[in-house]
């Protein structure tokens, strides 16, 4: 509903729709923590924060282990269960020139082997605790992601610990993950909300990291070595760059104590004293409107898009309310008129892809070919006017309120909560946040909304990638040029 993350292969409309991301309302302006005295269960090198959060009633603590390691607990004594998210900035924005999904196939090979387990003795140990454990990455970090009865969470921390400190990628298990991996991808081109998505952010975002894939394209996975996935964990899995966040029925106490007995030998790798730089984040601007001819559809897919912001963006509450007015909610603008009045599309959307770092505003939908250029034409008015006229404040109001009433959802329950946390530490956002969102939201005017969508619109050149039947598009007055070679 509010926030736009790149969407998996193979995603419709339904699962586009769901990942316009709750959980990245979040607020962004620091604030002064408040110290607490040392509990008995922390060593003197380790200093505690606290933070307040009235939704839950509850209280968020902050610790940094002396590795390094970041460690954030939130109790939820309510039901016998925890939940904890252990977050690496090592993402596919991180990935070896050349070698996209790095990152991504390293993630999946956590969970086949490590130095004290073999694949099978990893699954029995884990299926024995009735939990779960999985790894992935996404564009700007690799999670591990561990759910259990509170009595299995030291046999979950203690699989974790190995798989980042001592991952074996069995050269087995890398042949097949690799050979799925491609399968996957190659796949890809026979749906064209990925092929759409995909093109999209590699003209918007040309010349960052965000441009490729996180899962990376055929190309750059076949060059991808078993050797480079070692080489990618010695260089980026360090407790420095890392954040164990532990929600549920836990104290404070007893969630360091397990960090500490787990995490506390994880070692930054002693021959680098940093690890090496990410690409540019200063992209290169392209316009213009490319069309991937699939002749055996009826329907087309239209992304359209340009340079957003990024979340700690001073705008970003401002924007976030010009978003759900235009287009990501029932009743927003695009759809009411696009959608309901004129019954021209299956879906049509905006959204906001803004995190750690700068990504693209975009609005798409899918239509019938010969609607295609009706819909443009909607699209169009209905976006310049957006930026002319100061929106209805019965309707911003009513969009602040949706914010703030949908703001307990976003924790109401502990993976929930550990995943929230861990967003707004990926995304650099500052503890606070709990008590500071309802403050952000109400200072939203309906002057404010209008600058911020003059300032994610106006003045801007915007990418237009279709995706459909050329002949029925072109009869329809949509043209445009094959994409670009991908570099």
């Amino acid at each position: 509903m509010h926030s736009f993350r790149r969407i998996p292969p193979f995603a419709g409309s339904t699962a586009i729709l769901s990942a316009i991301l709750l959980l990245s309302s979040c607020a962004h302006s620091p604030s002064t923590p408040t110290d607490t005295s040392s509990r008995s269960a922390m060593s003197q090198q380790t200093t505690a924060k606290t933070y307040p959060v009235p939704p839950m009633k509850a209280t968020l603590t902050r610790s940094v282990l002396p590795n390094g390691l970041e460690v954030l607990v939130l109790p939820r004594p309510d039901l016998p269960l925890i939940s904890f998210r252990l977050g690496i900035r090592a993402g596919s924005s991180f990935d070896p020139s050349g070698r996209a999904g790095t990152a991504a196939l390293a993630a999946d090979l956590l969970t086949r082997g490590t130095a004290g387990h073999d694949t099978l003795s990893l699954f029995h140990t884990l299926d024995a605790t009735g939990g779960s454990l999985s790894a992935s990455a996404s564009r700007d970090m690799t999670v591990l992601a561990g759910d259990s009865l509170s009595s299995e969470a030291p046999t979950l921390l203690e699989l974790a610990s190995e798989m980042v400190t001592s991952p074996t990628f069995p050269p087995a298990e890398f042949a097949k993950k690799k050979d799925s991996t491609l399968a996957s991808l190659t796949e890809e081109d026979n749906h064209p909300s990925p092929i759409a998505t995909n093109l999209l952010y590699r003209l918007v975002e040309k010349g960052t990291p965000y441009a490729t894939p996180s899962s990376g394209t055929p190309t750059s996975v076949e060059k991808i070595t078993r050797q480079d996935l070692l080489n990618f964990v010695a260089q980026y899995y360090r407790p420095d760059r890392a954040v164990l966040v532990v929600a549920g029925d836990v104290t404070p106490e007893s969630a360091l104590a397990l960090a500490k007995k787990y995490f506390s030998t994880w070692k930054a790798p002693a021959t680098a004293t940093s690890p090496p730089s990410r690409r540019s984040f200063s992209s290169i601007s392209t316009s213009g409107t490319f069309l991937v001819d699939k002749p055996e559809l009826r329907q087309s897919t239209v992304f359209y898009g340009t340079q957003g912001i990024a979340r700690k963006d001073p705008s970003f509450y401002d924007s976030l309310v010009f978003n759900m007015l235009l287009g990501a909610s029932q009743t927003s603008t695009l759809n009411r008129v696009v959608r309901q009045k004129m019954g021209l599309v299956y879906y049509i959307h905006s959204a906001l892809d803004a995190s750690r770092h700068r990504g693209p505003f975009i609005v798409y939908f899918q239509t019938y070919a010969k609607n295609t250029g009706k819909v443009m034409g909607a699209m169009n008015s209905i976006l310049a006017d957006s930026v002319k006229t100061t929106p209805d404040p019965s309707a911003v109001r009513a969009i602040k309120r949706q914010l703030v009433g949908g703001f307990p959802f976003l924790m109401n329950t502990t993976p929930k909560i550990a995943q929230l946390l861990l967003v707004i530490w990926s995304d650099g956002l500052d503890y606070t946040y709990f008590t500071d969102y309802p403050e952000h939201v109400s200072k939203v005017t309906p002057a404010s909304v209008l600058s911020a969508g003059q300032h994610l619109i106006s003045g801007h050149s915007f990418v237009t990638v279709v995706v459909g039947p050329a002949k029925a598009l072109k009869k329809a007055g949509v043209t445009g040029t094959p994409p670009p070679p991908a570099s």
